[in-house]
Order: C-alpha cells, then sequence, then structure tokens
C-alpha cells in the first residue's frame, strides 16, 4: 500500500513544482517528461494487471512502483538545486588583488 502512495504523493509535487515559477524553464521540463513517464508506466501496469485497484505483484511492478518513483526523486531533487540557484543572490564580484595603499 505504501509504494502506490508514496508514487501518487510524488506525482503531486513534481506537476505542482512543475507549474510553479521557483525552478528555470529546463527544471520544469525535466519534471514534466519525469511525470509524464510515471503515467505511462502507471497505465501499462494497469491495462496488464489481473487485479485493478489492489497490490499485484506482476513484472511490471517493479519498474512501475519502484523505479518509477526513483526518477521522480531525481527529478525533484534536481529542480530543487536549480530552484535554491536562482533564489540565491548573485556572489558580490571579485575585488582586484592589488594591496590598499
Amino acid at each position: 500500500m505504501l509504494p502506490p502512495l508514496l508514487t501518487y504523493a510524488l506525482l503531486l509535487a513534481t506537476g505542482c513544482l512543475a507549474m510553479s515559477e521557483a525552478v528555470s524553464g529546463r527544471a520544469r521540463a525535466l519534471l514534466a517528461a519525469a511525470g509524464a513517464i510515471q503515467v505511462v508506466l502507471l497505465v501499462q501496469w494497469t491495462l496488464r494487471a489481473d487485479c485493478l485497484g489492489a497490490w499485484c505483484a506482476d513484472g511490471g511492478g517493479l519498474l512501475t512502483w519502484w523505479l518509477g518513483p526513483a526518477l521522480l526523486v531525481l527529478a525533484l531533487g534536481i529542480a530543487a538545486v536549480d530552484g535554491v540557484r536562482r533564489r540565491r543572490p548573485a556572489e558580490a564580484p571579485a575585488r582586484s588583488a592589488r594591496p590598499r595603499a
């Protein structure tokens, strides 16, 4: 029961962050791609599974419920780092190396 709940929470976080202005366009595209891949994996698993709405250990379960969320976490981590870098004020320019008189 935990993997589906985790997956849906990660999809929600990915979608919200992809629609926000907190990250760059490249990070938003990465989040959108990771979310789309996970949705495709979920749809494929649902169509192949014998028991809809319940946990079924079929051949695609590992890919859908473990690798998909790992991909979402990776995309969220990259986007979070990008968001922090964008929010950080620009570093002050380096001072000249000549000594003061």
